[in-house]
């Protein structure tokens, strides 16, 4: 093989799949980039099998050929070159980078190894990137980080409204579901990314700023950008928990706080949360305590002004649970409303009714 490519095209691509190259165990080619050149089209892939990504460069080719290359040390070598095209060329499983200042020799696998990556075919529904990206990031901190109940590891995502997505995660001790304007679609199933897979979707929808085309089957689903850029992933099979119904429908106090209030509160009980980031919110009238202690270190409260409706309160968070959403809150203000002792808290948005977050208190 041997093509001549763009330096800025190229460090984009591989920047783009670093992430899902992975390294493994029974299958070391997983680590690598598949570089493909064949009839005048060079092609980029990457896989770890549970979400793969196809990406076509432009350049010029010179000699087909394909061989898979350790994307790190591949992007690692191509990031201190300040040529702007670079020849890339194959001999006896090495692939050479050339420009005319300086050669870089890299040890390839066998590319018979690497996983075909197949696209998916099905019904083709038309998405906003942006949108579908900011409903991933506004929602996948909450879901599970263990991989015991795969349905909580991933973001839910369904159309509850027309033009509209609603996205869903949760581990249990808490949720976060968040809707975004997704115009003319009608998307009449739902389905579960798995968390990580979810994210490096959005990551690229980001990075492209395009509008993918979204297929899905019972096992997958993909997107296709206009730039020709392809990913898939799979899915997770089952069912999501039915949250509407453990959502509390009434409530016996709501407090209606300014955002940057409680973030800074927040920031000053940071320093005395003990191990379990334990963190006491006391309602009375017309204010919000918020107090944290850590025996080692020491003792901290701090009063700010808020509307307070209904009874006093006193309940205690993991902090860092109710601080996680606050960045994805596009609203000066938040409403919190508390269903009583021992029960769930929901936050929203006083203007942004977009998003609603569940959590439950911490035993005393």
């Amino acid at each position: 093989m041997e093509i001549l490519i763009p330096h800025n095209t190229l460090i984009t691509a591989l920047e783009m799949v670093g992430r899902i190259s992975t390294k493994h165990v029974t299958l070391p080619v997983l680590q690598c980039v598949r570089l493909s050149a064949k009839e005048g089209n060079i092609t980029l892939q990457a896989t770890n099998l549970e979400i793969s990504i196809e990406i076509p460069l432009k350049g010029e080719v010179i000699e087909d050929g394909v061989v898979a290359v350790p994307t790190q040390t591949f992007l690692q070598s191509i990031q201190f070159i300040s040529q702007k095209e670079i020849t890339l060329r194959t001999e006896d499983q090495v692939l050479q980078l050339e420009t005319a200042n300086t050669n870089t020799s890299i040890k390839t696998f066998s590319d018979d190894e690497f996983p075909i990556v197949k696209q998916i075919q099905g019904e083709e529904l038309s998405l906003q990137g942006a949108q579908f990206a900011y409903g991933i990031k506004s929602t996948a901190f909450a879901a599970s980080m263990t991989s015991i109940k795969p349905e909580l590891g991933s973001v839910f995502i369904q159309q509850k409204k027309e033009h509209s997505l609603t996205f869903v995660a949760t581990d249990s001790f808490r949720l976060m579901e968040k809707t975004v304007t997704q115009k003319g679609l009608v998307f009449d199933q739902s389905m579960m990314i798995p968390q990580k897979n979810a994210l490096e979707l959005a990551r690229v929808c980001e990075t492209l700023g395009e509008d993918p085309v979204l297929v899905t089957n019972e096992n997958q689903c993909s997107l296709r950008f206009p730039s020709g850029v392809y990913m898939s992933s799979r899915l997770v099979t089952g069912s999501f928990p039915d949250y509407v119904n453990i959502i509390p429908k009434e409530f016996v106090t709501h407090v209606t706080v300014l955002k940057d209030d409680i973030l800074r509160s927040f920031k000053k009980t940071n320093i005395f949360l003990n191990k379990f980031r334990q963190v006491s919110l006391t309602l009375s009238e017309a204010s919000l305590t918020v107090s944290s202690q850590n025996n080692e270190v020491g003792h901290t409260t701090d009063t700010i002004r808020a509307q307070v409706d209904g009874e006093e309160l006193a309940l205690n968070f993991n902090q860092q649970y109710v601080t996680d959403p606050l960045s994805h809150v596009n609203d000066d203000s938040i409403k919190m409303s508390f269903a009583g002792i021992g029960r769930a808290m929901v936050m929203t948005g006083v203007s942004d009714q977009s998003f609603r977050y569940l959590i439950m208190p911490m035993n005393k």
